[in-house]
């Protein structure tokens, strides 16, 4: 895959973009853990297709497929790959801005989206499952327990929102050219959507994880007269405090 990807890329005059995070799979395990992960006949939406590798292997699954990519050069390859396929379309978008209306949602996410995208999943659209590649550090937020370093908003959404199973690993290797850190599949599965003014609190609230929760929640609209950290109040407990205006 890795000779074929560089050709491909050198063909269309395409060199990896940082700014759009393009980091293009090269480990052929990588497409068959998300075609696993796709339940027969679903409506499904593939955020960031690249030169898709993974949008190959899930067609023979999907009731229909909307492979969206941001970079026009790709979006025009893309559309010429998949032309004869009737269940799949493929949309020139961001995905900060395109609807989420769909059952599945996969995709590996840049890490500069990978925040903002997830808080949009857990307040947004209709999806049942979603397929994530993501920067291992941000995915051992998303379980992250209360009091930890990687615990935050994040922590508190993915949990209020979701079940969420951790998935494979995978080394810079795994892709062209290779990152400077190791990914990781998510699996969720969607119990609720949030509101978009919890989103805005827990930002609110996370701006300051290590102070006292009573004076932080004070000048965030909310009380509270616990002595702990931001940082240790549980998302149940968080929630809660939301609610309690």
């Amino acid at each position: 895959m890795l000779a074929w990807t560089r050709a491909v890329l050198a063909s269309l005059g395409v060199r990896p973009s940082r700014r759009l995070g393009q980091n293009f799979t090269v480990d052929p395990r990588i497409p068959s853990f998300f075609s696993s992960q796709i339940p027969t006949s679903s409506e499904v939406l593939e955020i960031g297709a690249g030169l898709g590798v993974v949008t190959e292997k899930v067609i023979p699954k999907a009731k229909r497929l909307v492979a969206l990519e941001k970079d026009k050069r790709l979006y025009e390859f893309l559309r010429e790959r998949f032309k004869n396929y009737e269940n799949v379309e493929v949309v020139l978008g961001d995905a900060l801005e395109y609807p989420l209306d769909y059952e599945v949602i996969i995709g590996s996410l840049p890490y500069s989206i990978s925040g903002p995208f997830l808080a949009r999943t857990f307040t947004e659209g209709n999806w049942k499952k979603a397929v994530f590649l993501l920067q291992r550090e941000v995915a051992q937020r998303l379980v992250a327990k209360p009091g930890t370093k990687n615990y935050g908003r994040l922590t508190v959404m993915a949990e209020l929102c979701c079940e969420v199973e951790p998935g494979p690993s995978w080394g810079p290797k795994s892709f062209w050219p290779p990152p400077e850190v190791v990914s990781q599949h998510v699996i969720l599965y969607k119990k609720r959507n949030l509101p978009k003014e919890f989103s805005e609190f827990l930002a609110c609230v996370f701006s300051q994880r290590n102070k006292k929760a009573k004076k932080v929640l004070e000048r965030c609209g909310r009380t509270w007269k616990g002595e702990e950290r931001v940082r240790e109040l549980s998302p149940e407990t968080l929630w809660k405090i939301f609610l309690r205006v």
